[in-house]
Parts: structure tokens; sequence; C-alpha cells
């Protein structure tokens, strides 16, 4: 009877043993599947809460959340709960195969931006922020229209207690920055100094990776006694430095930058920019810096990121000198193209045509604005040929270089008489100079040409390629542009025409002309070579300006100037400074 009650007590406790296994096991296995749907609503944003509830999900390494608005997508990994992605949605990168802006842009991808912070107990135990597994809370709040990720992750060594947070905060408008907050709790305490590292690899983006490179570098804003300066680092060559006071540092690309902004201004920060000559990144960027941390006191600071385009209004509505990185030029060459050219193409660009035309378009303005002074030079060209033979007699009086100062004396008599000044005609020129050379760095940066189509041309703020060569010509390229070769011949044509009118009145001592108009000719030439991989826009601009120069010098010759009535002016001129 023993053995019988031992067998059906066994016999029952198994029982019961299987029973309570089967019920935990059923209630584990429900509470994950509805961890596991909870995770999902969360990755596809589809489920938000108020700002008084928050979501608690279990640890996993590599798994990813999302926080995204209308412009931005950021993907937060739980390792080290650093951003591993960042996409913007309303623009697209070059895709090589298909020749033309079609992929997801990626500012960051595949953890190209890490970032961490180290710091030791007061046992000396180091902490890497990259080594630890952070847990997601999302909260939303309505009524500020944001959302709020705090990725925590426990102390170590904190027997159970002590957290730190990474805040990220992002508005759920078109806002291309996001709060970025880092707090520690019951987590202290440390040793003196905490190393905040940072370090970005820029990703290429655009069609010529060399182009691209040019206009990739960092830029950083500093606090010089009462005034703000904005620097920047070498974009050809591997370079670091030292900075104190820092505002802000900014990662730029040829169109979008990544900008970093402290809520307290920065001392002693380290910040060293690499050049990559191959792969799919341009340059690697680090930036380090040590900060103070009392023994009883917890950490606490903020950034705010911008990950976002290059557009000038959107970085001046910032109010901290961002739209500064924008590579207008140096000195009075950025004015001109902020003030004047981007002022005039702000303007045609709300007529909604295609962007080629409105290059063709603002070239007019630009000319109509400027044509005072082309009338001026070709009336005084004008006014040089009439009076050709006097000056030939002159030339003829004084022959002798012991006579020199006599025969300036005479020109300068004759130039009166007939009321022109020589000089006029240069400073036209050099007056025009700088307005030609600042498109050089208007058309390249400017963001809403970017990816825009005009005829055969597939990208305005690159260049046109109607034949690739299989081999590298010195200066010009490997590929031809039909734009610049078009500007080239209209330049020729130009210059050809305006030779004509206007023949080179200096001679030497003997009287003979000098033959200087193979310089003339040797410019369309040299532009070729010049701007080949240069921006389409450019020579677009260009080509429109020599066609309309050649119709500028047709139309003053045949109704604004009059030969015979500049003839009577001159007689007239030179009968009152007689009188006089």
């Amino acid at each position: 009877m023993k053995d019988k009650n031992l067998d059906y007590s066994s016999m029952i406790g198994l029982f019961l043993i299987l029973l309570i296994l089967t019920i935990f096991t059923y209630f584990n296995s429900n509470n994950n599947n509805k961890n596991k749907e909870q995770e999902k609503k969360f990755l596809k944003n589809k489920e938000f809460l108020n700002s008084k509830k928050g979501y608690f999900f279990e640890k996993e390494k590599n798994h990813f959340f999302l926080l995204e608005n209308n412009v931005l997508r950021l993907k937060i990994s739980n390792v080290g709960g650093m951003i591993n992605e960042v996409l913007l949605k309303k623009y697209k990168a070059y895709d090589a195969s298909l020749l033309h802006h079609s992929k997801n842009l990626f500012l960051i991808k595949n953890s190209s931006f890490l970032y961490k912070m180290s710091f030791s107990n007061k046992k000396g135990l180091n902490i890497d922020t990259t080594n630890l597994l952070f847990q997601p809370f999302l909260f939303e709040n309505q009524k500020k229209r944001i959302q709020i990720l705090i990725m925590r992750a426990k102390n170590p060594y904190g027997n159970g207690k002590g957290f730190l947070d990474y805040i990220y905060t992002i508005g759920k408008n078109n806002q291309y920055d996001i709060g970025f907050s880092v707090r520690t709790i019951n987590f202290y305490p440390f040793k003196k100094l905490v190393s905040i590292n940072l370090e970005q690899k820029i990703l290429s983006l655009e069609k010529d990776r060399n182009w691209e490179n040019s206009y990739t570098q960092v830029y950083y804003s500093v606090l010089n006694k009462n005034s703000v300066s904005v620097k920047h680092l070498s974009e050809k060559k591997t370079e670091e430095t030292n900075i104190s006071n820092m505002n802000w540092i900014a990662h730029k690309q040829q169109f979008f930058a990544s900008i970093f902004v402290p809520e307290k201004k920065f001392q002693n920060i380290f910040v060293r920019s690499e050049n990559f000559s191959s792969g799919n990144s341009l340059k690697n960027i680090q930036f380090k810096t040590l900060m103070n941390a009392n023994k009883n006191e917890e950490i606490h600071f903020s950034f705010r990121f911008y990950f976002g385009p290059l557009d000038f209004n959107l970085l001046k509505g910032y109010k901290n000198g961002f739209e500064n990185i924008i590579p207008f030029g140096w000195g009075f060459l950025k004015w001109i193209n902020k003030y004047f050219f981007l002022i005039i193409f702000q303007f045609l660009e709300q007529t909604s045509l295609n962007y080629g035309v409105i290059i063709i378009l603002m070239t007019f303005v630009v000319k109509l604005i400027l044509y005072p002074i082309t009338y001026k030079q070709y009336k005084l060209s004008a006014i040089m040929k009439l009076i050709r033979p006097e000056v030939e007699e002159l030339n003829n009086k004084y022959k002798n270089n012991e006579d020199a100062f006599k025969k300036q004396k005479a020109m300068m008599e004759l130039y009166k008489k007939v009321g022109i000044n020589p000089m006029s005609g240069c400073i036209s020129t050099l007056f025009q100079i700088p307005i030609f050379y600042s498109l050089f760095k208007f058309f390249p940066t400017l963001l809403n040409l970017r990816g825009k189509s005009f005829l055969w041309v597939e990208d305005l703020t690159s260049y046109d390629s109607i034949l690739e060569l299989p081999f590298f010509i010195p200066f010009y390229g490997n590929h031809i542009s039909l734009l610049t070769l078009l500007y080239a011949l209209a330049l020729l044509v130009y210059t050809k025409l305006s030779n004509n009118e206007k023949k080179d009145i200096s001679q030497n001592e003997n009287g003979t002309i000098p033959d200087m108009s193979f310089i003339l000719y040797l410019m369309p030439v040299i532009m070729l070579l010049f701007i080949n991989s240069y921006a389409s826009a450019l020579s677009l601009y260009y080509f429109t300006s020599n066609i309309i120069n050649i119709g500028f010098l047709f139309f003053i010759k045949e109704f604004m100037l009059d030969e015979k009535k500049i003839l009577i002016k001159i007689q007239e001129n030179k009968i009152n400074i007689k009188k006089t």
C-alpha cells in the first residue's frame, strides 16, 4: 500500500508540474506575441502615444527604431543608442546605372555616423557607451506636435541602479533639425573628465565624385571676443585643428550638411578631416572633446542636429550663421551671388518654368541691367575707330622715344577734344570681371538646380556629356560637353565680330600695329578646356550671354550709333575747345 501511495503521489505531482508548465508556457508565449506585435506597430509608426504614456521594449541586439516626419526618417539602434540611418525624403541620390538622381538619399547609412561617451567611475572601471544596450521609450506630445524617443541604458557597474538616457526629439512638420540630449540618473560618481567622440564618413551622393569632393569640407563657427566668425578646414587635403568657443560645427557636402549645435559652447575641441581617394565615402571627419564632470553631479547636456539641404533661406531662418557654409565665393564675389544673382534667380523661379529656361531668362535680365556699360564700351570703340587717322598722324609726328611725353600729352588733348576717356573702357571691363567669375561659384552650389534637366542635359549642376572618351585629356577630361562647345563657338564668333569693329590703336616706335588678336582668339580655346567639367548651367549661361552680346553688337551698330552724327559731335567738341 505504501508503494501504491507513492506511485499515486508521484503521478499527481507530475501532473501538477505539467499543468503549471503548460499554463506558464501559454502566458509566456502570449506575452511574447503581444511584445512582437507592439514592436511591429512601433517600427511602422502606425501607433502613437500621448505624452503621459510610453512603450517599453526588451533589449535585443541590432534592433532599430524609427523617428520620422515629412522630410526626415531616422533609424536608431539599440546598440550604443546611435543614429544608424538618416533618410532625406524629398531628395534623391545619383544612380550611375540610370544616369540620374533616382536612389534614396541617405546622409547617414550603415553606421557611417558614430558617437560615444567614455568615462570611468571612482573604482577606475571604464564605460564606453558604444558597448551599452539601450531600451527605447517612445512618446508623442500632440500639443507640441513632437515625438520623443528615450533610449535608456543601465549602468553596467551600478548593481541594477543608475541609467544613461539618450533623448531624441523630432518635430512632425517639415523640420530638418532634431533635438538630442544626454542625461544620467544615479550614474555618478565619475572621474573628473568625460570624453565625447563623434565621427562621420561623408557619403558620395552626386554624379562627379571629384567635383563633389572639392565642395565637401568642415565648417565651424567660433566666438572671438565680441564677434562671431565662420572658418573651415581644407577641402583638398587631410587637415586637423583645435577649436575653442565653438558655436557649431558643420560637415558640409556639395548640397547637404550635417550640423551639430551644442547648447553650451565646447572648449578645446579637436577636429580632423581625412580625404578618401576611392570608395563610397568622400571624407572621414572626427570630433573629440573633454567635458568636466563633478563627482556628485549628474551629466546633462544637449545638442541640436541638422540633417538637411543647403537651402539659403532655410539655413538663414535658423539665425545662427548656417547660411555662411554655402560657398558662394570669397570677398565681394559672395555678395554678388547672394544679393544679385540669387535674388534674380529666386524671382524668376516663381514662374515655374523649366530651370534651363529660367537660366536663359536670368541671362537676359542680367544683360539688360548691364546694357548701359555694354553700350558705353561699344560707343568708345566706335569713336576710337573714327579718330584713327588723327591717332596715326600723332604716331607719325612723334616717332622718337624722346617725344613720348609730348605724344602722350597730344593724345590726351585729342581725347578731350572728341569728348572721350579711354580709361572708362578699362573701368567698365574691370566692373564685369567679378560678375563673370562669381558665376563659377553660383551654379555648382545652387540646390534648386540639382538633378534638374534641360534638353539633353541630365543635371544642370554637373557637366553634360554627349560622348565619353576612352582616354583622359589633361585640363579637359574624358568626356565632351556640347554646351561647352557651343559656348566656345559663340565666344569665337563674338570675338571675331568685335575685333573687326575695334582695332588696337597702340603702336610701337616704328609706327606699326602689333598683332594682339591671337590672345583674343586663344580665349575660346582656354575656356573650352577650363569649363568642360563645370556645371552645365554655367556653360548655358555663358553661351546665352555671348548670343546676346552678338545681338547687342548688331542692334547698337544699326540702331543706336550713327557714325555721321558722332563725327559732327567730334567737330563741335573741337570747335568748343578752340574757343575756350
